[in-house]
């Protein structure tokens, strides 16, 4: 069997013949084993881990009899083996366990039918796992062309199947709930955001039905469409291989991974940030005009999603000018028509904010810059360490480095080379450089610099798929030689982190306004039950909010009674009692609900019981407090109180 070029003769079919024979005996111990503890009552988590694990160590065992030599000559040594079986074994085992929440969780299956699917999914990966990663011939830690390939269908494979897992059984973060709040209620922009978020979740629940994974699907889409278009520029730059390990930063990078699973107007945006840089390219490094048609289309659609791809229009600007052989984009007519064509789908956010004032822009501008001065500097450094990770942030350096000096040293690189390094350098440090200046004096926020890496990860790709080094020492030469157990930690981190909330374990602390994931869906039906029960007393459906911001409101009005969407009466209550409520404004106007019946809802039981809200009615309950649970355990509580015939956002 050649391991470098993959051609399959009839000793590697025999080879893969024993590794599915094989598998089919793990699969059948691995259903025995768990139904045998399903049926003595154990839980199911401990159930799947344990059968699981007695398939993964029969499978294990009966190759490693079978003399793995047969794979190939070069065979690594025993511990090497046990090593990588056992990081599969892991990942493996993290699938099978997420795949099995979705289906008894979110589809409801039973767990006795759920692991015949479950497990199957698991043996393949398996399967496919020990024939392609832990018996391949060399080090493991020492990179080649075909390995990195191996390495990025492997990942992109296996975080394609855990983020499908995940996406039904670990409830809608408050920001994902918002924004499905905003498909309730479709129109041409938003206060805080433009439109594509709602359509493109509006599109997948109306196709789909209302669930956690139709929310999150537009994500996933979203990802593998800056995936495409990266992959395809970056193998135009160089090879093959090093499309391909650019795909596995795209894959790996905790906040790429992240864009790819939560449902937030990063998701559209990225995309159309990596179809924007990749027709760029094409217009302004090889110079072809018919490109800017892409980039007025990747521009409008960036535009739609989230107002930072401006920033791109803004780096354009700059390479113009810095790029003599650009210029003469100033004197035609292609760039003109780009821009128009941006508009023109941005129109109906242009509409939008001349019928409210401007509101979207101003929120997003100059109310941004307001307030009091915080140095937020460091935390925008740590913010990047922790999204793109240290080796990721070493890789960016790297490439930036690489690209000042060949563009200054006296012996400059072939005038194509030169105009790639300054248009990584122009479309990464100009959107940073605006960052760093907004950290100076506010605080930012932890996804804002996502997009923007995208300028130079085709060279931080190129890095990792050059052969090493025969010089010195470096810092970067290390690098280069980290980036494989980089690689397959991130994989385990990335599989723990989402198998620990897909299953939804202890430790993630108490219910607050501030949590991001816990139980919201037990709290839903909590409060779904008062609900019921205030209308059987009232006559009439009371409006539901939460005191805070947007967390509360948001998840309440998508839990709440999640099965009839005719009964959608949540809101956000800042506004009522004269705050500000994000577009709960616009929905719920503190005008349009006087006299009705309110059940307000906090973590907190002083926010409830302060007197001043007495005002805002003709008379208030008590605060009451009920539990939220999680697997059958206390988590938090919360506590609601109703007030009778709302008087209107002022007091009297």
């Amino acid at each position: 069997m050649n391991r470098t070029n993959w051609n399959f003769d009839a000793s590697a079919a025999s080879d893969w013949a024993r590794l599915a024979s094989v598998g089919i005996l793990s699969y059948l111990l691995n259903l025995l084993v768990f139904q045998g503890l399903s049926t003595a009552r154990l839980n199911i988590l401990t159930a799947n881990v344990l059968g699981f694990s007695f398939g993964a160590v029969l499978a294990f065992m009966l190759l490693m009899r079978s003399a793995p030599v047969s794979f190939d000559s070069d065979v690594p040594s025993k511990r090497a083996i046990v090593g990588r079986a056992l990081i599969t074994s892991v990942l493996v085992l993290l699938l099978q366990g997420a795949l099995l929440a979705q289906l008894t969780g979110a589809w409801n299956w039973s767990p006795q039918v759920a692991i015949f699917l479950a497990a199957f999914v698991g043996q393949l990966a398996q399967s496919i796992g020990l024939g392609l990663i832990v018996f391949v011939p060399g080090s493991w830690l020492r990179p080649s062309p075909s390995r990195w390939q191996v390495l990025a269908i492997a990942a992109v494979a296996y975080t394609v199947l855990l983020r499908l897992a995940c996406m039904g059984p670990i409830n809608l973060i408050p920001e994902e709930a918002y924004y499905w709040n905003y498909a309730q209620h479709l129109d041409w922009s938003y206060l805080d955001h433009p439109p594509m978020v709602a359509w493109l979740i509006w599109l997948s629940t109306y196709l789909l039905g209302k669930s956690e994974l139709s929310v999150r699907l537009p994500s996933l889409i979203s990802w593998a469409v800056a995936a495409a278009f990266m992959f395809q520029w970056t193998r135009s730059l160089f090879s093959r291989v090093t499309a391909c390990c650019c795909l596995l930063l795209l894959t790996l990078l905790p906040i790429y991974f992240g864009f790819g699973f939560f449902m937030t107007p990063d998701a559209p945006l990225l995309a159309a940030w990596a179809g924007c840089l990749y027709y760029l390219h094409q217009a302004l490094v090889t110079q072809k005009g018919r490109a800017w048609w892409g980039v007025g289309l990747c521009m409008g659609l960036g535009m739609l999603s989230k107002y930072s791809i401006l920033l791109l229009g803004l780096s354009t600007g700059i390479y113009l000018l810095l790029d003599q052989r650009s210029r003469r984009w100033w004197r035609r007519g292609e760039p003109y028509f780009a821009a128009l064509l941006s508009l023109a789908l941005f129109f109906p956010v242009l509409l939008w904010n001349a019928k409210n004032g401007w509101a979207s822009f101003i929120f997003q501008g100059s109310d941004r810059w307001a307030g009091p001065a915080e140095f937020s500097l460091p935390v925008l450094i740590g913010s990047i360490l922790l999204l793109l990770t240290p080796v990721g942030v070493a890789g960016v350096v790297q490439t930036l480095f690489h690209s000042v000096t060949a563009l200054s040293t006296p012996f400059s690189p072939p005038t194509g080379e030169r105009r790639q390094r300054l248009f990584a350098l122009v479309f990464t440090l100009v959107p940073l450089s605006l960052f760093v200046i907004y950290s100076l004096q506010h605080a930012p926020r932890l996804n804002w610099t996502g997009p923007l890496w995208l300028a130079c990860l085709p060279w931080v790709a190129q890095d990792m798929a050059m052969p090493l080094r025969q010089t010195a020492r470096t810092l970067f030469s290390f690098m280069e030689r980290v980036w494989v157990p980089t690689a397959a930690a991130l994989l385990l981190i990335i599989g723990l982190w989402f198998y620990y909330l897909a299953l939804g374990l202890p430790g993630i602390g108490p219910m607050s306004s501030k949590q991001l994931f816990g139980p919201w869906k037990s709290m839903g039906e909590k409060v779904d039950v008062i609900e019921r029960k205030m209308e059987n007393e009232t006559g009439s459906q009371p409006l539901i909010f939460g005191m805070d911001k947007y967390f509360i409101s948001s998840e309440l009005a998508f839990y709440d009674d999640p099965l009839d969407l005719d009964r959608f009466q949540n809101a956000g209550g800042p506004h009522l009692f004269g705050g500000r409520g994000l577009m709960w404004e616009y929905w719920f106007p503190s005008s349009a609900e006087v006299g009705r019946t309110m059940v307000m809802i906090d973590f907190r039981h002083d926010t409830l019981s302060n007197p001043l809200l007495a005002r805002y009615f003709s008379r208030t309950s008590d605060v009451f407090r009920e539990s939220i649970e999680r697997n059958g355990d206390t988590v938090g509580y919360f506590y609601w109180r109703v007030g009778y015939d709302y008087r209107g956002g002022r007091a009297d």
